[in-house]
This record gives structure tokens, sequence and C-alpha cells, in this order.
């Protein structure tokens, strides 16, 4: 429901099966004030003639949205999420670091910023404990890592074995621990005010972690649903993932990803290593990016429509 009513989603057409949950479905998302038709393949006679219904709303409601005008948005309404993947040494010293900066900028200006993906916390999760606002906040960042290799001990899991993933040891990673003081990093410096679960929507605004699954696709999907406009993305060895729903900023430091995936980067901060680039220029290189999407600038991702959806169906996924 929370993907249904995000911010950037106009209206929604869900497809089902039978019409009772089709029904359920859309008029709960009507409820939260967006456009919403249910249809039902058994009743609509199958799914060519769905599809074609399908396809007929949408246009409508692309006329409606059509006639919507923009209007301007204070930083303190925004919602930032942050992400890394397929890091390296780069990750840690550059592109995470600079991430970091702008979300420290963001939560200034009054914003939200989310990190999430539990399993890369291990390690770090008492330097998370000790920027928390409160004990409980404390409390909730520590169970969700303790909960994570409780869930791996319990499936006889080997963490070690699965993360560092083989282009993060290729990329100069050597443990589970020192990836997470990388990838720390990306969610600045400002006090910890909630933990939330998998999709949920913060309370609070500040900087915010989600217990989410670190699996790109999987963890992109979990920050839209908890209302991020926008994602960072911060890569070392490279990555192509986006989401359908919002924009994925690609942020990399390494110099030989940026020439190699010139493509699929849509903020190079290399300069970090090759020219002397201040940190504060680089994360003002993104924050300026991040304006102009803002504005509807497209990124690589969107361009390419490298769009992928997938939802964990266990709340526990490492």
């Amino acid at each position: 429901m929370n993907t249904a009513t995000h911010p950037n989603v106009y209206g929604v057409i869900i497809v089902s099966l039978e019409e009772k949950t089709a029904k359920r479905l859309a008029e709960a998302i009507q409820q939260r004030g967006r456009p919403a038709v249910g249809l039902s393949i058994e009743d609509n006679g199958g799914s060519l003639h769905t599809a074609a219904m399908g396809a007929s709303a949408a246009i409508r409601m692309m006329h409606e949205a059509g006639r919507m005008r923009r209007s301007r948005m204070d930083w303190s309404e925004f919602v930032l999420g942050v992400e890394c993947g397929g890091s390296d040494g780069s990750s840690g010293i550059v592109s995470n670091p600079v991430a970091g900066l702008l979300a420290d900028r963001l939560i200034d200006a009054g914003g939200t910023v989310i990190m999430s993906e539990t399993l890369e916390l291990l390690g770090g999760e008492d330097m998370l404990a000790e920027r928390a606002v409160d004990e409980q906040t404390a409390a909730d960042v520590r169970r969700i890592v303790h909960d994570c290799l409780d869930y791996a001990e319990t499936f006889n899991l080997d963490l070690m074995d699965a993360n560092p993933a083989p282009d993060n040891i290729a990329g100069g990673l050597s443990t589970i621990e020192e990836k997470a003081l990388g990838a720390i990093k990306k969610g600045g410096s400002r006090p910890l005010v909630e933990v939330v679960g998998l999709g949920e929507r913060p309370e609070r605004k500040g900087f915010v972690i989600m217990d989410a699954p670190c699996p790109a696709v999987e963890n992109l999907s979990s920050l839209v649903a908890g209302g991020c406009h926008c994602i960072v993305f911060s890569t070392g060895r490279g990555n192509v993932s986006g989401n359908p729903i919002s924009p994925v900023i690609k942020l990399s430091g390494n110099p030989d990803t940026v020439a190699l995936l010139r493509d699929n980067i849509d903020v190079d901060v290399s300069g970090v290593i090759t020219q002397g680039l201040p940190m504060a220029a680089a994360a003002d290189e993104l924050e300026s990016f991040l304006s102009d999407v803002c504005y509807g600038a497209k990124t690589a991702a969107d361009m390419l429509a490298e769009h992928e959806v997938a939802v964990s169906r266990f709340m526990r996924m490492l």
C-alpha cells in the first residue's frame, strides 16, 4: 500500500485474478486520495481484454496527471534514500562520504534521510546506537542487527561466505565489518531519530534507518515504499539497478568504474582521488544533480529503462 500511495505516484491500476482482491485494494488506495482502478481477469474476459481495459484507464490517468502543475517543495518535506552496492575501497573513502555530506545538508534543512541494508550495518551497530536520540532508538538499531544474526544462525547461513560479495573482495574489502564502516558513512553524521521496518514510512524527520534486505533491487523497492522521493546509490564497482517510481542517482568515486560504465554513472566524483577535488565540492556536484532530477532531469537508469521491483516474501531477508 505504501508503494501505491508513494508521493511520485499519481494513480494506480490493480489487476487481480478475481474481483474481490482488485476491489479491496483499489478502494483502500482511493481512501488515501489516489485514483485507482481495480480489474478482474476472471470477470473481464481474460488477460488480453483486461490488459486493454487497463491501458484505457492508464491513458485517462495520464491525461488527468498531465493537467497538474509543478509547485515548489521545501527540502524540509523531502525524503532521500541512500544506498550502496558493488562497494569497493573507493566507496568508503569517496562516494559514501560524499553521499553522507549531502544527507547532512538535507537533514539540516529539515528533511529526512533513510539508510537501510541491515546486514551491512554488522559491526557498526554500536556506532549508530551512539548517535541515537534516545535509548529506545539505540536499542532498536542493535536489535535489528542481532535479529539478522539470529536469522542466519537459525537457518545455518554463513554470512562471511556471502558478504563481502566477490566483487567487494575484488575491490579491496576484506571483512563484513570493514564494509559496514564504509557503508555507514553514506548516512552522514546527524543524530539517529528512528528505526523503521521494511517499507514503513518514518514518523520523525532526520536520519532514519530502515530494517531492509541488502540485495539492491529489494532494497530499492523497500526505500521507495518508505516514501523516498529519490535515492542516491553509491557504487564502487558499478551497478545498473533502478526503480520505476523513484529516480535512482548513481554516484561513483572510482575512476576506472566511471570510465568503464560512463553510460550508467550519473555523478562522477572520482576527482577526489585523481585531482584532489574537495569532498565539499563533490557534495556540491551531487546536490546540484539531485536538484536537476527534482526539476525533471532523467537519471541514467531512467533513460535506459533499467527498472526492477522485488518485494521480499519473508520479512527477514539477508
